[in-house]
């Protein structure tokens, strides 16, 4: 086994040190098994601390860690078959042998590595400096077997798209001595291993390859894409709207309204461009796992946690619904609220597509409003859907149940469904009111409901506590 030499970067007064295969790391490993944002490593309130973000894992001592303390001089192996990083801190860390073979400055390391050793110094809190050294002892890799998304399971739905996604960003910055042969070109594999350049193509639009259709709701069509080394979501429209220009024109006019947007719980909508006639909106792959597959995997999640994703989903709302016209999402359910790898990371609200007025979603019925199914989609409705989001994911049930044919009419009934407190109970019947104007009005009025919830909660606790 050749050993690969090691290289350094120098940082001052940082707090957060990212390792990764992106460029937009500070120490950059160019692995077909290290994730774009693999691990952290970050300023605690005493010393500093290793936190994984990679889909294949950090692993110390053979152990897969999601959070631990640095202790000086501590190996850590990003994914089982990945680069060791050895980190050390203090003083003493300016004379590991590391830094004997040149340093580096953040962004100069040489991209024709196939794995890569590095050596990164961060400040202390206390002036002291710390080192921290990462360095490879392996040159050969062991082949990693890619997971395939299929069209049913949807794309956002997946925690393993990362892993499909590692090694692409080699294509652009690996320099081989040959052409590539694609040696690990059978079945489930997407991407090259080698190279990175995706193994087969469905089409070509404009710049970006084509590589896997992933979803479709009734008006649009979601792809997989690859352009130079990194990998996009493209939007556009199903071609039994390409007759309609008007369609074209609606689809153009919201995806470039989407590209306007920034907010950090929404997915990243980075262009638009024409080709061909068909408008096609560019976005930013969204890891994770959604909440409706959380719920399923782990069970119903905790209230206070529950209102506290909710809150966030109706901060998203608020800033959506401020646009003039309001920004409607329409397609609002636990399968497009998505917790990143990141723990820390907040929630991002997908699902958010252009030619919403085109024609009126259609979905599953339960988490959609009765105007909406009439297409007729108003900020209430998307409000509505609230209610129902709660319902599953404080019970696991299915919200889909609750509605009948009772003494007030067709509605969805929160009161049968089982272990929610009373003022939850207010709460999702006013969001599901088959009467828009007798819902709330606004996303804050139920952010603040339910924060009036939690403090209830509080004070209940207290009083028990006093007696």
């Amino acid at each position: 086994m050749q050993s690969i030499p090691v290289q350094s970067w120098n940082f001052e007064h940082e707090s957060v040190i990212r390792i990764g295969r992106s460029t937009d790391n500070h120490v950059i490993l160019y692995s077909a098994v290290v994730s774009r944002h693999h691990v952290e490593i970050r300023k605690a309130d005493v010393g500093w601390e290793i936190v994984n973000l990679g889909a294949n894992g950090t692993y110390l001592d053979g152990k897969r860690v999601t959070q631990v303390p640095v202790e000086d001089g501590v190996i850590i192996r990003l994914a089982r078959s990945g680069p060791n990083v050895q980190i050390h801190v203090g003083d003493q860390a300016f004379a590991h042998p590391a830094s004997n073979h040149g340093e580096q400055t953040v962004g100069q390391a040489e991209p024709n590595q196939s794995s890569t050793v590095a050596t990164a110094q961060a400040s202390a809190a206390n002036s002291s400096e710390a080192r921290v050294s990462t360095s490879s002892v392996a040159a050969v890799e062991e082949p990693v077997t890619l997971p395939i998304v299929t069209p049913e399971s949807g794309f956002y739905r997946q925690t393993a798209v990362d892993a499909e996604d590692v090694a692409i960003a080699n294509a652009a910055r690996r320099v081989l001595p040959s052409p590539c042969c694609h040696q690990f070109a059978d079945s489930p594999h997407l991407f090259c291993l080698e190279c990175g350049k995706p193994l087969r193509e469905i089409g070509l639009a404009g710049d970006y390859h084509l590589v896997k259709a992933l979803e479709q709701d009734e008006v649009s069509v979601a792809y997989l894409a690859w352009k130079q080394g990194q990998t996009f979501i493209l939007k556009t429209l199903l071609p039994t709207w390409l007759e309609q220009t008007a369609a074209i024109a609606i689809f153009e006019q919201e995806a470039r309204q989407l590209v306007t947007l920034a907010h950090p719980a929404l997915p990243k909508f980075r262009e638009v461009f024409l080709a061909e006639g068909l408008p096609y909106l560019v976005m930013e792959p969204v890891y994770g796992r959604s909440l409706e597959q959380v719920v399923l995997t782990d069970g119903p999640l905790p209230k206070a946690d529950v209102i506290a994703r909710i809150q966030g989903v109706c901060r998203v709302l608020a800033y959506l619904h401020q646009h003039t016209p309001p920004i409607l999402h329409q397609r609002l359910k636990p399968a497009h609220l998505i917790q990143p790898v990141h723990p820390a990371a907040p929630l991002i609200v997908t699902g958010l597509t252009p030619g919403r007025s085109i024609a009126p979603p259609q979905g599953k019925a339960e988490y959609v409003a009765p105007e909406q199914q009439q297409g007729q989609p108003a900020i209430e409705s998307d409000l509505y859907a609230l209610g129902p989001t709660l319902v599953y994911l404080l019970t696991g049930n299915s919200p889909d149940v609750f509605y009948a044919q009772r003494e007030q009419g067709f509605r969805f009934y929160a009161e049968y469904v089982p272990g929610l407190t009373a003022d939850l109970v207010a709460i999702i019947r006013k969001l599901t009111n088959p009467q828009p104007n007798e819902r709330f009005a606004a996303a804050q009025e139920v952010s603040a409901a339910l924060q009036q919830v939690v403090q209830s909660t509080v004070e209940v606790v207290g009083e028990d506590i006093v007696r």
